[in-house]
């Protein structure tokens, strides 16, 4: 740890402000899962020697940038670039982050620079379902690990470089998004939303997964278990009625489904 200015900490590679902290060093880049577990201080201005992406699993905390504050809740992804100051004060306890710090030596090999990685994550794309199996891997922490990571990682930063822009969607693709969303506990075929659209069911289908970046029955499947995520963690109900609840059949689907989607049984990230 190297102090810079008299208020600013320089955090070297592998070291965090919290508490607690479990570090998995992947040769060229090194991943962490930071914790605040019970009430203390925080706030404190500091910086990062390497860049760095941070996605919030669960709790929230106020962050200070040098020229903007915004509020970080479960699923709230940022990027840093080295030496970018910022400070963070929790308001809500426990907390736990998953942090990415990236070696110059990724950067070069994949042909990405900071700037790349910040467009990335201004884009990104399913960050908490990525995230959850990025931490779900340096669980299992074997000699598959490095290349499974980084597999996940390049995925993640191609399929949120070539997001298509809201502004260049056709028009029926925002009504479905928004029939999916409301009715996200039904199960709605491709012919009546073909119907509810006035598209043809070859043209959603040829074209759903360029806009949706997945199919149509992993978007609805998603929809649900994004649902069911914040059940486990903030409720005391069983399996079976959360499986319920979030619009699944019986629970064994649910499990099923849980597990492709985040890389965890359903009971696994209750722990989390």
């Amino acid at each position: 740890m190297q102090s810079s200015r008299s208020n600013d900490i320089i955090l070297d590679r592998g070291h965090y402000m919290a508490p607690d902290y479990d570090t998995y060093d992947l040769e060229d880049f090194l991943i962490a899962v930071t914790s605040y577990t019970e009430k203390i201080k925080t706030g404190i201005w500091h910086s990062h020697e390497k860049p760095m992406i941070s996605f919030v699993l669960y709790g929230v905390n106020h962050e200070f940038r040098e020229h903007y504050d915004i509020r970080r809740s479960a699923g709230s992804i940022n990027f840093y670039h080295a030496y970018e100051p910022h400070k963070n004060v929790y308001t809500e306890f426990p907390s736990k982050h998953v942090s990415l710090e990236i070696d110059s030596l990724f950067l070069e090999k994949n042909n990405y620079t900071e700037d790349r990685i910040e467009e990335v994550i201004a884009h990104s794309y399913d960050p908490h379902f990525t995230f959850l199996k990025l931490l779900k891997e340096v669980s299992i922490n074997d000699a598959s690990s490095h290349n499974a990571i980084e597999i996940l990682l390049l995925d993640f930063f191609e399929n949120s470089l070539h997001k298509k822009p809201p502004t260049h969607f056709p028009s029926w693709v925002q009504e479905i998004t928004d029939i999916l969303n409301d009715r996200w506990r039904e199960t709605i075929s491709l012919k009546e939303l073909s119907m509810l659209v006035g598209v043809h069911p070859t043209t959603i289908s040829k074209y759903f997964r360029a806009y949706f970046q997945c199919t149509y029955g992993t978007y609805t499947r998603k929809l649900k278990i994004d649902r069911a995520l914040y059940k486990i963690k903030n409720s005391s109900l069983s399996l079976s009625a959360i499986a319920y609840d979030s619009g699944f059949s019986d629970q064994s689907h649910f499990i099923r489904a849980f597990k492709d989607i985040t890389g965890h049984l359903p009971n696994k990230y209750r722990e989390l």
